[in-house]
């Protein structure tokens, strides 16, 4: 999201502290946010989001329509909805970030049907004023010419809990693999490179807090 102030610093094996620490005072110099993470598949900010993206998209399989998933994570406090977000993004550029993310942890981020076919039909998202929203005249509703599959078995309450567990459970395999240095960076990196729930506090404060993940990060 262009607005957004993060720049996520890749640290490479071979990246010396010098080169690192320049690299830091470049970003800031710049008027943006950095925060350190280790070169890995999706770094932090999209490692995280995708599994919630994906699971968005298989629940709009399933049978629920836009927004009703998207009004789940609008009411958790997130800036807009999971399949909004797609379409604003892109759904082609959502698709390439997937298949690379699908690749490397293929056991919990396969990527949605769905998706797959919106591409393929030319639908794009936002850009091409038709994704999973259409865009006509300045005004956005839920596409009506595709259709959520037949047999919806969620509650919005059920979809916002499994939703942000999504989140958090990524963000602590992060915080375990080290890819990035602490579970501050990691909620600082989601809170401003995707505007998580901020009074929430990031993936990991929120599962501190509520004990989500049974385990402390704070």
């Amino acid at each position: 999201m262009p607005r957004m102030k993060l720049v996520e610093v890749v640290r490479a094996p071979q990246t010396s502290d010098a080169t690192l620490a320049a690299a830091v005072r470049f970003v800031q110099s710049i008027g943006k946010l950095p925060v350190v993470v280790k070169d890995s598949p999706g770094f932090v900010v999209n490692r995280i989001l995708l599994p919630y993206l994906v699971r968005a998209g298989q629940l709009f399989s399933d049978g629920h329509d836009p927004e009703t998933i998207d009004n789940c994570m609008l009411d958790f406090g997130m800036p807009m909805g999971p399949l909004r977000l797609l379409d604003e993004v892109g759904l082609d550029v959502s698709l390439h970030v997937a298949k690379t993310l699908s690749t490397a942890f293929p056991d919990r981020m396969e990527i949605p049907s769905i998706l797959n076919e919106l591409v393929e039909k030319g639908l794009l998202g936002k850009k091409s004023n038709e994704g999973f929203y259409l865009y006509e005249k300045g005004k956005t509703k839920p596409n009506p010419n595709i259709q959520p599959g037949a047999s919806p078995q969620s509650s919005a309450q059920k979809i916002q809990d499994e939703l942000t567990a999504l989140m958090s459970e990524e963000a602590a395999r992060c915080l375990d693999e080290g890819v990035a240095s602490s579970a501050a960076d990691i909620d600082f990196a989601m809170v401003m490179g995707t505007g998580y729930a901020p009074f929430r506090g990031g993936p990991l404060r929120h599962a501190h807090d509520t004990n989500l993940l049974k385990r402390s990060f704070y």
